[in-house]
């Protein structure tokens, strides 16, 4: 069959007008070919989620979000409209969680799913909102800024110090590089006598480190005389008492001691016998 030219170009019109409009209604979000369920959710801040943005779960992409629409009556909440394949079972605990796509700043709803009695088509998800990249960012950073702030203006201080006493900071360098020089010519003059101080000092060390006049035989001898000194006290203290222990073995001794144990025995057995010779009872007292 031969078309003629107008026809054909009114077919590829109208072809190019169909692609078209599928076309513009797909970016739009809207369903060509229905094998999706539609929810809603709801959040209080979009956070810049447009339409065509994508419902992801565990990762893929599942659906994407068909309109988006101002609430007046709740505060001008947000309203999303998700068009989520039908194999998706979502349920009432399922969460719709806003999040960032990428680092540019995109959106994208995550689901959550969790047990519970299963949603039917045009049922309302529980959202909730993630927070995103640049808050995060701003949090964690916010201290390091802050301290970082802190520390220049401590710098700043330290620096203002520094140039309002630079000819303080002057005098000091100058007066120690003087007194750097001082002592250099002290040394310079005094150089001899260093170098004799040095000398005597390396010798009562050579001195002392000798192994035959040295500080060891020196302590050598010193225990050595403490021993002696020692060893004559114990003499003289074994001497004494060997004289003592001589006299009491010397008979005369011996004898004295006899002697006197035997009278003082005579003595108490007079006492018992006759103790009116020793003692006075008497109830009108005593004549003088």
């Amino acid at each position: 069959m031969n078309l003629s030219k107008e026809t054909k170009i009114g077919l590829l019109a109208t072809t190019a007008l169909v692609i078209i409009y599928l076309g513009l209604n797909f970016l739009k979000g809207k369903e060509i070919f229905a094998s999706t369920n539609t929810y809603y959710t709801v959040y209080g801040n979009a956070k810049g989620l447009s339409i065509s943005e994508p419902v992801l779960l565990n990762g893929l992409n599942v659906g994407r979000v068909k309109a988006i629409s101002r609430l007046p009556d709740k505060a001008y909440s947000v309203l999303a409209t998700l068009a989520i394949d039908r194999d998706i079972r979502l349920t009432d605990a399922t969460i719709a969680k806003l999040v960032s796509n990428d680092l540019l700043g995109n959106r994208a709803i995550e689901l959550v799913l969790k047990d519970g009695n299963l949603l039917q088509d045009r049922d309302t998800i529980p959202s909730q909102v993630e927070q995103d990249f640049k808050e995060t960012f701003m949090e964690s950073a916010l201290p390091t800024l802050h301290d970082a702030k802190y520390i220049t203006l401590l710098t700043n201080q330290f620096m203002t110090n520094l140039v309002q006493n630079t000819d303080r900071i002057n005098t000091i360098l100058a007066n120690l590089e003087a007194a750097t020089q001082k002592l250099q010519q002290a040394i310079t003059v005094n150089q001899k006598e260093l170098n004799a101080i040095g000398k005597n000092i390396a010798e009562v060390s050579s001195a002392l480190s000798n192994k035959e006049t040295g500080i060891k035989p020196l302590l050598a001898r010193l225990n050595q005389l403490s021993n002696e000194v020692e060893g004559v006290k114990v003499k003289h203290i074994a001497e004494k008492l060997n004289n003592i222990l001589g006299k009491i073995e010397d008979g005369a001794f011996h004898s004295n001691l006899n002697q006197a144990l035997m009278d003082l025995d005579k003595l108490l057995a007079d006492l018992r016998i006759n103790p009116s010779r020793y003692i006075h009872f008497s109830i009108f007292g005593s004549k003088k």
